[in-house]
C-alpha cells in the first residue's frame, strides 16, 4: 500500500490528524445524522467505573474509528466511545469514514490490505495505536451483549439483509425503512444497558495495554 519509502512517525501523526473528530465528523455528516448522532452523545453517559478507569489511565493512545455513515452500529455505538474517551486527556479519537479516501489508513497501518480489510471487517472498527503508532488492539462492531438483541432483530426481519443487496428501488427503500427502525431500536437497547455494557467491554480491553504493574489498580468493576 505505501510506495516503498519507509514510513515515519511524522508521517503517522499527519495521517491520524487528517481523520476527523466526532464533533468535526458529524458537523461533515450534517443533516438528519447529525442531530442524530449529537442527541445519542447528549443521552450516552459514562458509568463511574467507567469514567474512573479513563480518567487515571496512564498510557497514551490514538484511537481510529473506521465506520460506516448510515450503519446503525455507528449511530449506538460511536457517540458512547466518544463520549467515554472525551473523559481521557490521553485517549484520542479520530473517525474515518469507508466514503473518504483510505490513504491515512494505509499510513498508520502499512501492512494492512485496507480493500480486502473493508471487505472482511464488519464496521465500525476502533484501531487503537500506541505512542510509537504501533497497533495494541482492535475492537467492533458492538458489545457481545449486543449480539442477542441484534439476532432477536433480525430473526424478525429476516429480510433485512438479503435487502441490502438488491438496487431495486422498491427493495432499497424498503432497506431504508428498516435501518431506521433498527437505528431506533439500537438507541433503546444502548441507553437501556448496552452502553454501559459497551463502555465495560472497552475498559477492559484498555487496561489489558497497561503495564502489567498497573493493571490491578484499573480493572473496571462490572457494575456501574
Amino acid at each position: 500500500m505505501n510506495s516503498g519509502y519507509p514510513i515515519l512517525a511524522e508521517d503517522k501523526l499527519l495521517a491520524f490528524a487528517q481523520c476527523l473528530t466526532f464533533r468535526d465528523y458529524s458537523l461533515w455528516l450534517g443533516g438528519e445524522r447529525n442531530v442524530l448522532l449529537a442527541r445519542r452523545y447528549t443521552e450516552s453517559r459514562r458509568t463511574p467505573a467507567a469514567q474512573a478507569a479513563v480518567n487515571s489511565y496512564s498510557e497514551s493512545l490514538a484511537v481510529l474509528a473506521l465506520l460506516t455513515d448510515d450503519d446503525p452500529d455507528t449511530i449506538a455505538v460511536l457517540p458512547v466511545l466518544a463520549r467515554l474517551f472525551d473523559a481521557s486527556p490521553r485517549l484520542q479519537l479520530r473517525i474515518l469514514s469507508d466514503s473518504l479516501d483510505m490513504a491515512p489508513l494505509a499510513t498508520l497501518w502499512p501492512e494492512l490490505d485496507v480493500a480486502a480489510a473493508l471487505e472482511e471487517w464488519d464496521l465500525p472498527q476502533f484501531l487503537i495505536f500506541d505512542d510509537e503508532w504501533e497497533l495494541q488492539a482492535q475492537w467492533g462492531p458492538r458489545p457481545r451483549q449486543a449480539e442477542q438483541h441484534l439476532s432477536a432483530w433480525l430473526q424478525r426481519y429476516p429480510h433485512y439483509e438479503t435487502l441490502a443487496d438488491d438496487e431495486s428501488p422498491a427493495a432499497q427503500a424498503q432497506f431504508a425503512d428498516l435501518t431506521v427502525k433498527l437505528t431506533q431500536e439500537m438507541r433503546s437497547w444502548y441507553n437501556s444497558t448496552l452502553a454501559a455494557a459497551c463502555q465495560q467491554e472497552v475498559c477492559a480491553l484498555l487496561a489489558t495495554l497497561l503495564p502489567a504493574e498497573e493493571t490491578t489498580d484499573t480493572d473496571v468493576p462490572s457494575g456501574g
